[in-house]
């Protein structure tokens, strides 16, 4: 975060190989820090630095965007061909990228309930309290909501973790009791946090944020109705809008009130950058020529893709030039927009009923911020299966590279039909990835890695077909 993450002093709240990774903090360690507001203080900006980590390449990108038609992992060779793993569906459950993912997503959730469980101890303004408690409370909800894409059922942990014997034998919950807890965790952050901050605390969870990650997460549920109670209160607070200037939304100088949450990445500060990889030798996250293709004559494509030196493509929405002495850059990864608030408000209105005049205005809206771009007219809809056509499409080619692509093919139920006909994820010749793959419905989940079921005694169950 650009204000929050140079006062990060506690990040030794996390790393330990013991089951599901959450570390236990001696009692010396806890119990002395948690003393003052500013240690509260601290420990939530811990929390968001434990999100950051899931934004950094070859962490949610190859979940997102590498195992979908997007984009591609470009050579088998580097690691092992353990990223080119993710795009050829040919993962294991000793990928090492999966447990990376695993043991930092647990570890944002420890940071979160161990700043829930102290601070109601702690003498400070209550209202400060409050929003302090609604922030943690949305982070660990983020960081389920991709735990239970990923791989289902999860274990669930919303106490702090003192003992990691005690999670030895701890089976995985059901997904829908996860679920639960994230809609739970998000109504009750939405009543505790501010619709705004003053500038020194920009990028700060905000009211408009749960309410918009509770759509999302009613989305994936089908509960279309809800989508549209919570799309609607996001609508109606008139806190943000579509961004005229479509490069402004990811410009990390830019400030653009289409963006309801980010995670901003400082060069320079602490090791709070991006890692900077060379357009050149971007193997991991590099764009399918399919998806170039889908932009056609959409504006879009020149404001995202970009081709490099070598002939392979990558997005300027997680790259650019000006990198700092410690090898990383300014960048800000787009969690929550506006544009997606008024795409799910259209999708759940034709979900409730097809045809539907305001969610074609709603799909429009967006569309045409671009003047190049022609509106979509009734008359080219004639099922709600052309509407899904269309509305997918302008997903895919408004949220490219957001790490959205594969959680909405898995939720509409398009992920087989898709990389079954696409095969490669699109066309491939300039690569050494492009290896055949045979897609098998085991491909919706993730497999468990091997190391925490090891780690729980094998009371963790693995998903079917591993």
């Amino acid at each position: 975060m650009k204000y929050l993450f140079p006062f990060l002093l506690i990040l030794t709240l996390a790393s330990c190989k013991s089951y599901i990774d959450l570390k236990p903090l001696s009692e010396n360690s806890v119990d002395n820090f948690y003393k003052t507001e500013s240690d509260i203080n601290q420990g939530v900006v811990a929390t968001y630095d434990g999100i950051q980590t899931l934004m950094r390449p070859g962490y949610l990108d190859h979940f997102g965007e590498v195992r979908s038609d997007n984009s591609y992992n470009f050579a088998t060779t580097p690691v092992g061909g353990a990223y080119a793993d993710f795009d050829n569906f040919n993962l294991t459950s000793a990928n090492t990228y999966l447990n990376n993912f695993w043991h930092s997503s647990y570890t944002a959730i420890q940071r979160a309930n161990i700043v829930l469980n102290r601070i109601d101890a702690i003498n400070m303004d209550e209202n400060l309290k409050r929003i302090r408690k609604g922030e943690v409370k949305f982070l660990r909800a983020l960081a389920y909501f991709y735990l239970v894409q990923i791989w289902g059922d999860v274990p669930l942990v919303v106490d702090e973790t003192k003992d990691p014997m005690s999670f030895i034998g701890q089976q995985r919950t059901p997904a829908q009791q996860i679920y639960n807890q994230i809609i739970t965790d998000l109504g009750e952050a939405a009543e505790m946090l501010p619709q705004t901050y003053s500038a020194t605390e920009e990028g700060r969870v905000t009211k408009s944020a749960a309410d918009a990650l509770l759509a999302r997460v009613y989305l994936v549920r089908k509960d279309f109705p809800k989508v549209l109670e919570y799309t609607n209160k996001v609508i109606s607070a008139a806190k943000h809008t579509l961004d005229k200037d479509y490069s402004n939304i990811f410009r990390y100088s830019g400030k653009s009130d289409e963006v309801i949450f980010k995670i901003s990445f400082k060069s320079g500060t602490n090791s709070e950058g991006f890692p900077y990889l060379n357009v050149n030798h971007d193997y991991n996250n590099t764009a399918s020529r399919d998806l170039m293709e889908s932009y056609k004559n959409d504006p879009r494509l020149a404001a995202n893709v970009k081709e490099s030196g070598i002939k392979t493509y990558y997005s300027t929405k997680i790259h650019n030039e000006n990198v700092g002495a410690d090898n990383t850059i300014d960048i800000k990864i787009v969690v929550l927009r506006y544009a997606d608030i008024l795409l799910m408000k259209a999708e759940a209105l034709n979900e409730t009923g097809f045809p539907n005049s305001e969610a074609l205005n709603l799909l429009n809206q967006v569309r045409t911020r671009f003047t190049a771009n022609q509106p979509i007219v009734q008359s080219q809809l004639s099922s709600k299966k052309d509407w899904q056509n269309v509305l997918m499409h302008e997903r895919r080619i408004e949220f490219a590279f957001e790490n959205l692509r594969w959680f909405d093919l898995v939720r509409t139920d398009l992920a087989k039909e898709v990389m079954t006909e696409k095969r490669f994820g699109g066309d491939r010749t300039n690569s050494a990835s492009a290896l055949p793959y045979t897609f098998a419905d085991r491909d919706l989940l993730f497999p468990v890695p091997q190391v925490q079921i090891d780690a729980s005694g094998g009371s963790l169950a693995q998903n079917p077909g591993y």
